[in-house]
């Protein structure tokens, strides 16, 4: 069975923003299909961007209070290798996530199969540091 590594954006599911960072991040161009969130391939890691239908209360911080999926991070990008090499896809995702720290305009939720928090950035705490 395949885990799968997400990222959720505080900002718009369909923000060109986000989806220009995600190429910048992984040098690609994002592929438009009909029917399908926008992606990019880099090699065996589909990199999808769009929205989600997580809830409010679907994961926790690990100190138990629950992450507001649904209502502060509306987009999401969802990283897959599809030969299930773990590795690889979490590299990818580390690539989008760093570039989504270094841009500093979303707070963003790094998350590995809906199971663990790996890392969040909230730019409103960066700034106050």
């Amino acid at each position: 069975m395949s885990r799968q590594t997400f990222i959720f954006v505080g900002t718009a599911a369909q923000d060109a923003d986000l989806v220009h960072l995600v190429e910048h991040a992984l040098g690609r161009p994002v592929t438009l299909e009909e029917g399908t969130d926008p992606y990019v391939r880099s090699g065996t890691v589909a990199v999808y961007v769009g929205g989600h239908e997580f809830d409010d209360d679907d994961i926790t911080w690990p100190e138990g209070s629950v992450i507001p999926l649904h209502s502060k991070f509306p987009a999401m990008i969802e990283a897959r290798d599809t030969t299930g090499d773990q590795l690889r896809q979490h590299e990818v995702a580390n690539k989008i996530f760093a570039a989504l720290r270094s841009d500093g305009r979303w707070p963003a939720v790094y998350i590995d199969d809906m199971q663990k928090v790996l890392d969040h950035y909230d730019p409103t705490e960066s700034r106050a540091t």
